[in-house]
């Protein structure tokens, strides 16, 4: 293994370093390490993480439900003893996407190191629900998303 100085000399010089690949359970970052969550009702295959619970009974929430066009189930960060790590929630309830409303909560249910899926899951990190609220720029992004992703309806 070369030293930092010795990697810096070789790139001045336009020489590439082969580097040995990090495996792919050392890549990913752990998913039980981040907060628990209480899941709400619903039936579909989609998990939509909001900051807290009365996001999701909001009139938000319900135009966004409509949108995708099937009952998607709710979930938020909660401390209590019955509250379920992500990764669990995926595995037991088979979601096909996880979205997660603002990095900041991405970050708290995942880690610094966002992961492309959880399990089988697919995770899209989504705007914040208070700037979809206040901002016309965030609803497009919101959208753009969802279109992106497969998740709204035909």
């Amino acid at each position: 293994m070369i030293n930092s100085r010795q990697q810096a000399y070789l790139e001045a010089m336009d020489i590439g370093v082969w580097r040995l690949r990090k495996t792919p359970s050392t890549c990913a970052p752990d998913l039980d390490t981040g907060i628990g969550l209480k899941l709400g009702p619903g039936s579909g295959g989609i998990l939509l993480i909001c900051a807290a619970d009365t996001h999701s009974a909001s009139r938000l929430a319900n135009d966004i439900a409509r949108a995708l066009g099937s009952v998607p189930v709710w979930a938020w960060p909660d401390s209590d003893t019955n509250a379920i790590k992500l990764k669990e929630a995926v595995e037991e309830n088979l979601f096909t996407t996880v979205a997660i409303f603002g990095d900041d909560l991405a970050r708290q249910c995942n880690g610094s190191e966002l992961p492309v899926s959880v399990g089988p899951a697919k995770l899209v990190v989504l705007p914040a629900m208070e700037d979809i609220q206040r901002q016309a720029a965030a609803r497009r992004a919101l959208w753009t998303v969802f279109c992106h992703n497969g998740m709204v309806k035909n």
